[in-house]
C-alpha cells in the first residue's frame, strides 16, 4: 500500500498525454486505480466483519447503497470553496464498497 503512494508521486513527474478534455498520465492513473481498489476490498472486508450477515434482499443493499451515496453527497455539499477531500474519499470509499459488496453477494 505504502509502495504504491510512493510509486504515485514517483510517477507524477512523468510526461503527461494530453486528450480531448483532460491531462491523462497512464501510469500515475493506473496506480491511483491499485490504490483505490485496495481501500475498497479493505473497507468490504472490514464492513463484512461488522456485519457478516448478507443483505436480506437487493431492497436493504439498495438502502445502504443510498446513505452511503447520500452521505459522500453531504461530503461534496459543505464547503465547496475549501473541499474536504479526504472525508470525500472516505465516503467514496464506502460507497463503492457496498456497491462490491452486493455484487459479490450476487455471485
Amino acid at each position: 500500500f505504502f509502495y504504491l503512494h510512493f510509486m504515485i508521486e514517483k510517477t507524477k513527474k512523468e510526461k503527461p498525454l494530453k486528450k480531448k478534455n483532460a491531462i491523462v498520465k497512464p501510469a500515475t492513473f493506473k496506480l491511483q486505480l491499485s490504490v483505490a481498489l485496495a481501500e475498497i476490498e479493505s473497507e468490504v472486508l472490514r464492513a463484512k466483519k461488522l456485519f457478516p450477515v448478507n443483505f436480506h434482499n437487493q431492497h436493504e443493499a439498495y438502502a445502504v447503497i443510498l446513505e452511503e451515496v447520500d452521505e459522500l453527497w453531504d461530503e461534496i455539499k459543505k464547503n465547496q470553496k475549501n473541499y474536504d477531500l479526504l472525508a470525500q474519499r472516505k465516503e467514496a470509499t464506502q460507497a463503492a464498497a457496498m456497491l462490491v459488496r452486493l455484487m459479490a453477494e450476487l455471485l
